[in-house]
């Protein structure tokens, strides 16, 4: 399927709708975006040429779907053509092809018939075509059919004996750490994520940017007279480490056929450094009496081994862990520990943690849940902020799994959030159809109250590529065949993990609403919960959270002030742990609605502080120490 996506994204290049199946010449697809992938049929739509009783061999055309061959090689074509539907079950395809055309335009000028070069409207579900003379620079339409109006899917293979050749048009683009500065991409040598592509038709004056899980992105365009700007900019927080060998190329024209040309961008190392981070998706909400999973990332994003290391994952205290999908994970008091040796630059470990909620009224809807995560060491690393992280979840009822979440939940304290704070969204998917879904696109157009230049991709649950367009945020799951729920429930989910900033000038009272669309396949678009980010004043208001407390200043240097937001609420104890879990501050003798806690015998790192009120409501938040 890595293919399929060719033709969608040609259309999008034309301005045209991704979410319709090619039943018009016009909107057809180009085959070399096709071959040998399965592709979604077409049902319940209008035959292809109505003002004819028959076209070619055809009695009729119910349910078209249109593709052109451009020809990059001179000579015979064959192709095989199948149908099967959704069971697997082969079933009754029929098609017609006609042409050479000049361009698509001309073929859908010419819709009469009287250029068919082959065409079949037997019973049979595989299908052969033979086109035997052609030339380079050609042009072919070829429509297939689906007679009996049965959901499924249509694959076209090449077939034996082909001497001319069909061929896409565009760029390739190619990021990847040079380890030994080369210039080329040698066996080992990976492709380097940490940046983005930014690419625009020459003097169009509308770049796009694209990041990309593996450090690869192919434009795609079938007008060789278009010539493109593109470079790639190493990820900002951390140019300082790197030198891009060849960071730009101009004017590049599109190559036709098999003359595709791939530019690369070779990244150097110019100075070491360490950075391991972690971070706490989730990837289901709380509901009472259910489990609920969260996914535990930590990865190496500098460019050096880390020898060795530990994860320490904190789950709520209403909340017992179910599971943990790594075997190495040694149960703690709060949560567990999983300690790694010799993690390479750019590796990444995903950890499934489920973990059960309450019935009611233990936690009732719209209360929330806390987990947290910590990574070490912390010595030498460049970012200690990616060292531990957070989120909060708003229990609930019944649910769409179709949503996006923000991981500090719905209101944030002002008084906790400078200029360099992020906000950190999630947003989830999942096939509750009746197949598996060969794409997924997410579109999320930002609020102006968020900086689009600070958008930072941290993790997707697969491989993907994000299109940034302004304030328009892309992204495509190329070949994803997402099983639906009935099939596999566990794989039927998705999800993508990035932060933003809010504008410069946030304030008390200010909401900042973030709403994503999710296609699959050539469906409408599931329009998830519009999620509101509201920023409040230090002590709050009694509906804020219960046990609610602000913390402050955080990063602290020397001391941190635990403040009740409820001023009828007193806090009773306070504990502080250490990324291991262990406790090394506790204090149960209090009865003040505020309280000072020196901090200057932890030392620098990450903390979590546990405070318990007198209604013996526990809430538990990250302290990092500068």
């Amino acid at each position: 399927m890595k293919k399929y996506l060719l033709s969608i994204l040609l259309l999008i290049s034309a301005g045209l709708t991704a979410q319709n199946n090619a039943t018009t010449c016009a909107e057809a697809n180009s085959l070399c975006g096709a071959l040998g992938e399965p592709f979604i049929n077409t049902i319940d739509a209008s035959p292809a040429f109505p003002n004819y009783d028959s076209f070619g061999c055809l009695g009729s055309e119910p349910n078209p779907y249109f593709f052109y061959l451009p020809v990059s090689q001179s000579g015979e074509l064959f192709f095989l053509i199948e149908q099967h539907n959704l069971s697997g079950a082969l079933i009754d395809v029929d098609f017609a092809c006609m042409g050479p055309f000049t361009d698509l335009t001309e073929a859908c000028e010419i819709q009469d018939g009287s250029l068919i070069v082959g065409c079949s409207f037997s019973a049979s579900a595989t299908e052969y075509l033979h086109i035997p003379n052609a030339q380079v620079g050609e042009y072919y339409l070829l429509m297939v059919t689906n007679f009996s109006n049965q959901p499924g899917y249509i694959t076209i293979l090449p077939g034996d004996g082909s001497t001319g050749a069909i061929d896409c048009s565009g760029i390739n683009l190619n990021a990847f750490l040079d380890s030994n500065a080369n210039g080329t991409q040698d066996t080992g040598e990976m492709g380097f994520p940490a940046g983005s592509f930014i690419y625009e038709a020459t003097g169009s004056g509308n770049p796009h940017v694209v990041t990309s899980s593996d450090g690869g992105y192919t434009i795609y365009d079938e007008n060789l007279t278009n010539t493109y700007d593109v470079s790639f900019a190493v990820a900002p927080e951390v140019t300082a480490f790197y030198s891009v060998a060849t960071p730009s190329y101009s004017s590049v024209p599109v190559a036709s056929g098999s003359a595709i040309a791939t530019y690369n961008f070779p990244v150097t190392i110019t100075q070491a450094y360490e950075d391991v981070a972690v971070y706490v998706i989730p990837t289901s909400p709380p509901i009472p009496g259910f489990n609920y999973t969260n996914v535990l990332v930590y990865s190496n994003i500098g460019n050096q081994p880390i020898v060795s290391g530990t994860v320490s994952f904190i789950k709520d205290p209403l909340s017992n862990i179910v599971s943990v999908s790594d075997p190495a994970a040694v149960t703690t008091t709060t949560g567990f520990d999983i300690s790694f040796t010799n993690l390479q630059p750019f590796e990444t470990h995903m950890v499934t943690v489920t973990m059960d909620v309450p019935v009611i009224p233990t936690v009732n809807l719209d209360d929330t849940l806390a987990t947290s995560a910590t990574i070490t060491p912390l010595a030498n690393d460049l970012t200690p902020d990616n060292n531990a992280s957070s989120n909060v979840q708003i229990v609930v009822g019944s649910y769409d799994p179709n949503d996006k979440m923000e991981s500090r939940g719905r209101y944030i304290p002002i008084n906790e959030f400078s200029n360099e704070d992020y906000l950190y969204y999630t947003v989830r998917f999942q096939n509750t159809g009746t197949a598996p879904a060969f794409n997924v696109r997410i579109e999320d157009l930002l609020d102006s109250q968020l900086d689009p230049e600070s958008i930072q991709m941290i993790r997707a649950s697969h491989d993907f590529t994000l299109e940034k367009t302004g304030n328009q945020l892309v992204w495509k799951f190329d070949d994803i065949m997402l099983p639906q729920d009935e099939a596999d429930e566990p794989g039927s989910h998705g999800f993508v993990y990035f932060r933003v900033k809010p504008m410069p000038g946030f304030a008390v009272g200010d909401i900042i609403p973030n709403t994503a669309d999710i296609y699959f396949d050539f469906n409408p678009a599931i329009v998830t919960n519009t999620f509101t980010t509201e920023f409040v004043s230090q002590l709050g208001t009694p509906e804020f959270a219960p046990a609610g407390f602000v913390m402050y200043p955080n990063p602290a240097n020397s001391s941190v002030t635990l403040t009740m937001q409820d001023n009828g609420e007193n806090i009773k104890s306070v504990k502080v742990y250490d990324i291991t879990g262990k406790v090394i501050f506790n204090r149960t003798d209090l009865a003040a609605n505020t309280m000072t806690l020196d901090v200057t015998p932890f030392g620098v790192g990450a903390y979590f502080v546990e405070l318990v009120n007198n209604l013996n409501i526990k809430v538990v938040k990250k302290l990092l120490v500068k």
